[in-house]
């Protein structure tokens, strides 16, 4: 009975160690500033913010997402150079950092017990400690500020954050831009200086 015991004991902490929990799904850090007057939406034309490669393909794909989005609440996204009577600037910015994963040693000692006719027995459970894994994760950073061609004036501007593991379907250039932009605009315009958490 005490073998038995043994072995199931062994078996529920294996499965605690192979097992992973479900992944969440990334949250996106948000906040907006506006003048608190209703914006009316128009043409629009967007533009690469400052330091930003209009060539390069993620920034393509965020100006994209958030022309697509911006149709959406109303407006009319036209060629960067267009005169539209709103400009919407969009800038992004990503950063790396890696994480060693913790992983402690896992010991389990059954031992110094007699089954039996004098024959001792003993059972045990251990896992070296060897090189920890390292995970990489992306931060990336969201910026668009709304304002007017006439006198340049920001009437809304919004950064939007998220931090992914590079292994995650969340990390991935054209799933990352598009949930970045549905949460920076989700609630246009959204109440000024106050951040949340959209998942």
């Amino acid at each position: 009975m005490r073998l038995n015991n043994a072995a199931t004991i062994i078996a529920a902490t294996l499965a605690a160690v192979v097992l992973a929990p479900v992944a969440a799904a990334t949250p996106v850090k948000v906040t907006r500033f506006h003048l608190g007057t209703a914006i009316t939406p128009g043409a629009v034309a967007i533009q690469p913010g400052t330091g930003s490669d209009p060539q390069s393909l993620e920034q393509q794909q965020f100006a994209g997402a958030v022309a697509a989005e911006m149709t959406r609440l109303g407006f009319a996204p036209v060629a960067a150079d267009a005169p539209a009577p709103l400009v919407a600037t969009v800038r992004f910015t990503r950063t790396t950092r890696d994480e060693t994963a913790a992983r402690p040693p896992v010991s389990i000692g059954l031992g110094g017990g007699s089954f039996g006719g004098g024959v001792g027995g003993g059972l045990g459970l251990g896992f070296g400690v060897g090189k920890r894994p390292t995970r990489t994760f992306y931060t990336t950073e969201l910026f668009v500020q709304l304002r007017q061609r006439s006198d340049g004036a920001a009437i809304w501007e919004g950064r939007a954050v998220m931090e992914a593991n590079a292994k995650a379907k969340d990390a991935q250039p054209n799933v990352m831009s598009e949930k970045l932009v549905r949460a920076l605009f989700r609630g246009f315009p959204g109440e000024s200086g106050r951040t949340i958490i959209v998942r």
